[in-house]
């Protein structure tokens, strides 16, 4: 008796892993992976079939694809007039709140200043503001400043709309940096912008990542500020293209999957390129109290 139980092979070791256990870790993995690419990966295979092939082939691969549908968007469907309207707009963006959120998070997290918790504050009150909320307001702001139709008024709102989120992350980056290092290049002479230009910027290269990774991908993907402020057809982004592939009775499938494609595509290629940035970011403390 005493020999058969110990012959007995065990389940579980101390403090080990469990040998069969791996279902539990991969197969919920696998199927939100489904669900997230998958209808990503549908929209992408329709973009190139033909109106037969997605009447009698729907889910399957496009076989032989084709290149049509492309390149009616990009011509007919003028994607190439809004891709160039989204690239000067999120590239824009990007600069604007690169430079917003370093300068105004190395101040809230570096220096001390009359007011400092109160304006920190009273910043991250925008968090809590819808867009849809202050959309009227915003419109009469820019109409009062004549910047409506032009790019600048969809520039301006992303970078206000977004500096508090942005402005916080690079306020924690900076926060999490070790207070030796200034102290060290003031006893060396160095002034304020020397140490914010020349040894805090560059060890926050990864928060840096970070903000302009999600900031392009939120002004890439916007549509109500550029439908909102936007009224000409040739200042239009991607976004607001989309819209119009869609009729009062029917839907362009084809059409508008090439139109998914063009938009994803861009973002999907920025995010794989940098993808060991802005995981280092936020693992770094950028998202940190």
């Amino acid at each position: 008796m005493t020999d058969s139980l110990s012959q007995t092979p065990t389940m579980t070791t101390v403090g080990g892993p469990r040998p069969r256990a791996w279902w539990l870790v991969y197969v919920p993995l696998i199927i939100l992976f489904l669900f997230a690419v998958g209808p990503l990966l549908l929209a992408w295979f329709t973009a190139f079939k033909t109106d037969q092939q997605q009447l009698t082939n729907p889910y399957g691969l496009p076989l032989p694809p084709t290149l049509d549908n492309l390149r009616e968007a990009w011509t007919v469907g003028r994607f190439s007039t809004y891709f160039k309207n989204s690239v000067i707009i999120s590239i824009a963006d990007v600069i604007g709140m690169v430079i917003l959120s370093s300068l105004a998070g190395y101040a809230f997290a570096r220096l001390h200043f009359p007011g400092q918790k109160l304006l920190l504050y009273t910043l991250l009150l925008g968090l809590t503001i819808p867009v849809a909320a202050i959309i009227i307001p915003l419109y009469l702001t820019m109409r009062d400043f004549r910047l409506l139709n032009t790019y600048g008024s969809v520039i301006v709102a992303d970078i206000a709309l977004a500096a508090p989120i942005f402005v916080f992350i690079m306020r924690a980056f900076f926060k999490d940096l070790p207070r030796e290092l200034d102290d060290a290049a003031r006893v060396d002479g160095a002034n304020e912008f020397q140490i914010f230009w020349q040894i805090m910027l560059p060890l926050a290269k990864p928060g840096l990542m970070t903000v302009a990774l999600l900031e392009f991908l939120w002004s890439w993907n916007d549509l109500l500020l550029p439908l909102v402020f936007l009224v000409s057809d040739e200042l239009r982004t991607l976004p607001v293209g989309m819209l119009f592939f869609q009729g009062r009775f029917s839907i362009d499938y084809g059409l508008m999957t090439a139109g998914v494609l063009i938009i994803s595509l861009p973002v999907t290629i920025l995010f794989l390129i940098f993808q060991r940035d802005f995981v280092k970011g936020l693992a770094s403390g950028a998202l940190k109290g």
